[in-house]
């Protein structure tokens, strides 16, 4: 921990540093020695790169409010403070004789009942007593826990706290993780806009458990691996780690772990109670063992936006712990049933999907979602709900009541779990390509590699072909990009959407006849699909046919709910005002007006047909107001649809369109 000579020097006129006691992921611990009272003390001193994204003030106002907590079962907090121009943020406790629950664990692996009800009881106390006074103490594990003379202590309030508010970018860009994962509820977990009380009961409800069966619930090689597992699959049954447990144990657990915050105890006080009452049944012999309560089931859906623990938890790829031991084999080895419950599943989702709307993509999510639960090792559904999730991102589909940044990362950690799963699955590497273009649309570099690395593995995945297509036109490659969209259909030749991109690549070279072959075979195959109609529509109104490209946009917008809809109306305006009928042109816009803006950020495709229905009507100031608003404007398919869409023509030539423009727009089409 940084240069123990500076260290002592900084704090030599109250405390005389002695020796190190350990280390864990935020702080060194010293024994000292308090010069003014003559005393044994523990000082732990923030690792220099938690200092930094913390900051001294912050770090002493969370401190100084920690510093209010006196309870029997709190490690009090004796002095804090800052020292030498790094600087050194340190705080001071006393010198506890006895263990870490940790050391105690690595040692014992199961404590006898009794035992762990009291650690849970006193802990459980502790946080009630914490939670009144406003103070969350969000790392909640078991080198947290100090026991001596037979109690519980709990260290560290007020940490977490000051780490979570800090400079999370920061701490990130240092790699360093923060928090157990094993132990953090799944709305802390992934950043969650409001962390309470209730996280902190989950966490005591796993320390809970691992005391009981020697393990935590969830546990796996990677903190990824750790995530996918705690929001889909359920712990394994004590009874079966322990048998003759009391059955209300597992139900106590269970609420204090449920997934959803207003399923567990609300507070500490009332874990404590269930703890008594059933510390209580066990000592006079009144509780029976035997069946476990069923375990509710946990959802996908998880709320929050992404924060400084999205980078810990979705670092690198490993197999999936299985439900009832170490890790599993890739889940391309597992014999799955045609007719099994998962592949049923999975195959409904994939239909929600290719349909491309609000209702379907809802339908793919439900869908593999269930699948995923069902078997925990399918990679295919984890990459189906990834690409979903990636849908419902591009296309702005809401996705229950989750922020866009929280669809982005749920893309992530299903990817990664499809990935971990099954390293060798093509489908799992298409999932990946599709989400690191939703990470970064500006470069298609790492896209281009995972979809590429897909089509090693499997050469006839037809939606690899149309991601390495666009990936190719996006890059100014046009010529392959049409080969590869080809190939899509030619290996699977009721592939829609490479039928659809296929007429709309024709239609940015203004090769119109034969992108509206594509376009109807796609509809052709599938009436209902909404590319389809829509590709028919734009290239209907550069036939000249007008009233057709009306009737396309109106079947689409039939098809369509939300943003989709607004897409289907200016496309319809756009046919309105190129046939002459400015002012149903001008009514379509401003009754979809209010709709458009209330998308923040601005969808991609929203603007980019926004602006050509008013570059149609010759409204250029409208135009790239809306084209403006777009970010990131190096997107490369914002850039794609800016270069190649003939419905900008009538603009290309306007010096402001051409600042919009981060390449040259080709003199020839694409």
């Amino acid at each position: 921990m940084g240069d123990f000579s500076s260290l002592a020097a900084g704090l030599s006129d109250r405390y005389r540093i002695e020796r190190e006691l350990g280390q864990g992921g935020m702080a060194t611990v010293y024994l000292a020695r308090d010069l003014k009272h003559e005393r044994q003390v523990a000082i732990k001193i923030l690792k220099p790169e938690l200092a930094a994204s913390i900051g001294p003030e912050r770090f002493l106002r969370e401190i100084a409010i920690t510093a209010q907590l006196d309870h029997p079962h709190i490690l009090s907090l004796l002095d804090s403070g800052s020292a030498g121009p790094e600087p050194i943020l340190y705080y001071v406790m006393p010198l506890v004789e006895g263990e870490s629950l940790r050391d105690r664990l690595d040692r014992e692996r199961q404590l006898p009942l009794p035992e762990a009800i009291q650690i849970t009881r006193e802990v459980a106390g502790a946080l009630a007593y914490a939670h009144s006074r406003g103070v969350i103490h969000r790392d909640i594990k078991p080198e947290n826990i100090l026991l001596s003379n037979g109690h519980a202590r709990v260290a560290d309030f007020g940490i977490a706290r000051a780490v979570a508010i800090g400079d999370t970018r920061r701490l990130t860009e240092t790699g360093m993780a923060i928090g157990t994962p094993a132990y953090m509820s799944p709305e802390q977990a992934t950043g969650g806009q409001h962390v309470d009380a209730r996280s902190d009961i989950y966490a005591l409800g796993c320390v809970l458990y691992e005391m009981i069966a020697g393990e935590p619930p969830f546990d796996g090689p990677t903190p990824q691996a750790i995530l996918a597992r705690a929001l889909t699959e359920s712990p394994r049954p004590l009874e079966v780690i322990r048998p003759g447990l009391p059955r209300s144990l597992e139900t106590i657990i269970h609420r204090a772990t449920a997934r959803v915050p207003a399923d567990r105890f609300q507070s500490g006080s009332q874990f404590a109670a269930e703890l008594e009452r059933l510390g209580d049944r066990v000592t006079q012999g009144d509780e029976p063992s035997g069946g476990i309560a069923a375990r509710p089931s946990r959802t996908l859906l998880f709320a929050g936006v992404a924060g400084v623990l999205l980078a810990a938890l979705l670092v690198g790829g490993a197999l999936l712990r299985g439900s009832h031991g170490r890790a599993t084999g890739a889940s391309s080895v597992v014999a799955r049933s045609p007719d099994s419950v998962a592949v049923a599943l999975y195959r409904r989702g994939t239909r929600g999907y290719a349909r491309r709307t609000a209702a379907g993509n809802a339908d793919a999510i439900a869908a593999f979602t269930a699948a995923a639960k069902a078997d925990s090792t399918y990679s295919l559904a984890w990459s189906g709900l990834a690409r979903t999730y990636v849908q419902a991102y591009a296309r702005r589909f809401q996705v229950q009541e989750l922020s866009w940044d929280s669809v982005v990362q749920l893309a992530v950690v299903s990817a990664s779990a499809a990935l971990a799963a099954d390293s060798t699955s093509a489908d799992a590497w298409l999932a990946q390509a599709m989400v690191s273009r939703l990470i970064d649309p500006t470069d298609v570099g790492p896209s281009t590699r995972a979809a590429r690395k897909a089509l090693l593995l499997d050469s006839t995945l037809a939606p690899a072909w149309h991601t390495l297509a666009v990936d190719l036109a996006e890059s100014g490659d046009f010529g392959n990009a049409l080969e590869s969209w080809r190939r899509s259909v030619a290996v699977t030749p009721t592939y829609t959407e490479g039928l659809a991109f296929l007429g709309l690549a024709h239609y940015w070279r203004r090769q119109y006849d034969s992108a509206m072959v594509w376009a109807d075979s796609a509809i052709a195959l599938d009436p209902t699909y909404l590319l389809g109609r829509s590709t028919a529509g734009y290239v209907a109104i550069e036939q000249g046919d007008f009233s057709r490209g009306t009737a396309a946009f109106d079947a689409a917008r039939r098809l369509s709910t939300e943003v989709e809809v607004v897409n289907a109306l200016e496309g319809t305006a756009l046919a309105e005002a190129r046939a002459g009928d400015r002012r149903a042109a001008r009514a379509l816009l401003q009754q979809t007006e209010a709709s458009a803006a209330a998308y923040l950020p601005p969808p991609l495709h929203t603007v980019v047909y926004r602006a050509q229905a008013y570059a149609a009507l010759g409204d250029v100031r409208s135009a790239f107001s809306w084209l403006s608003r777009y970010q990131p404007r190096r997107d490369l398919h914002f850039q794609l649809h800016l270069r190649c869409d003939p419905a900008f023509d009538p603009i290309a030539d306007d010096p402001a369109f051409k600042v919009l423009l981060t390449a040259s727009r080709p003199s020839e089409g694409c």
